[in-house]
């Protein structure tokens, strides 16, 4: 097959009676070609052929679902019906979109590199999906297969590593709440849910673990160093005034309650120093019926807790007596008295 100088719509004429096929071809579809061909060809060549001088001179086929062919503009075929593929079954330069899963890197990162090794003037686009993290791909089949193969490559298992960070203050439970509410913040469900990070507490240790993408782990880490602060100690003086317990009697018991409340998070805090958990003293004061306390913040709120509950009224019995004397001088004045309604004596 052999076209010099060949008027474009004459050569699309030719091989639609060669091929036995129905091509509509779009106004704008205009110009001579020059081709050279000396090979025999089957119909599949052929074909493969007609497309390959069509993207040479920035024009496109799209076959319609009645078999139908419609030559246009390379660039227009991308808003076409053109065939959605799953795979690679397509080949050459047909005009085709493939929706690609991507499991382990995000779309959103990956859609701008794709961008640059298609053709984005002619028939190429690319565009991507973040809920579902997938990418679209639409232009010649030969080059959309190129990219799903590239997708493929770099669409490895990422870095799986977990990371164990000790708190020497905080809680792990309440550590882990705070940075998740401030992670779900920062994200605004930007990032598919199975590339999130994951964060679980270790409250036997007192620690936190930490899984996947290496820079959304150091960040993470960044973040927990800077809340895992030890709690400011100084002023935390209370003087609690009792109405109705002792506080002589609650002296013993608010001890027992501190002295758990100390084990539980030196238990929790290996590491600590006896500075770093703070001092933590009750005393009683009789004149005033009140309670001296001494304690960091955590433990202080919990006393305050025990002591409101602690400090209620009593449940009480009101018991009424009548004391009445008799004696037996007072036998003589007593008597009957006798009278009448009727004669009023």
């Amino acid at each position: 097959a052999s076209f010099k100088g060949t008027d474009i719509q004459e050569f699309i004429n030719i091989v639609g009676r060669n091929l036995e096929k129905t091509i509509i071809v779009d106004p704008s579809v205009r110009g001579k070609i020059d081709v050279r061909s000396y090979d025999v060809l089957n119909e599949e060549q052929y074909y493969s052929f007609f497309l390959n001088v069509l993207e040479v001179y920035g024009y496109a086929v799209v076959e319609m679902d009645n078999g139908v062919l419609k030559v246009i503009k390379a660039k227009d075929s991308k808003t076409s019906a053109i065939p959605v593929m799953g795979d690679g079954s397509a080949k050459g330069d047909s005009v085709i979109t493939r929706v690609v899963a991507v499991r382990n890197v995000s779309v959103r990162e990956l859609s701008p590199l794709l961008r640059q090794l298609i053709d984005n003037a002619g028939a190429g686009n690319v565009v991507h999906y973040d809920p579902a993290n997938i990418i679209l791909i639409t232009g010649r089949a030969a080059v959309v297969n190129r990219l799903a193969e590239i997708i493929k490559r770099v669409d490895q298992a990422g870095d799986k590593e977990i990371e164990l960070v000790e708190l020497r203050n905080a809680s792990a439970a309440e550590m882990v709440r705070i940075v998740e509410a401030l992670n779900k913040t920062t994200n605004q469900k930007s990032t598919p849910e199975f590339l999130e990070p994951k964060i679980v507490a270790d409250e036997r240790t007192n620690s936190i673990l930490i899984s996947g993408d290496p820079k959304v782990r150091a960040r993470l880490k960044r973040l927990i160093r800077q809340l895992d602060v030890e709690m400011a100690t100084k002023g935390n003086n209370r003087v609690v005034y009792l109405k109705y317990a002792k506080a002589e009697d609650l002296v013993d018991v608010l001890k027992g309650v501190s002295d758990n409340l100390q084990a539980e998070k030196q238990a929790g805090q290996k590491g600590a120093s006896s500075a770093q958990r703070g001092e933590v003293v009750i005393a009683a004061h009789e004149a005033t019926n009140s309670l001296v306390l001494t304690a960091p913040p955590d433990i202080m709120m919990a006393l305050q807790d025990v002591i409101s509950q602690l400090d209620i009224r009593r449940a009480q019995v009101l018991i009424e007596a009548l004391i009445v004397e008799m004696a037996e001088g007072d036998g003589i004045n007593l008597g009957v008295q006798w009278g009448s309604l009727e004669t009023g004596a």
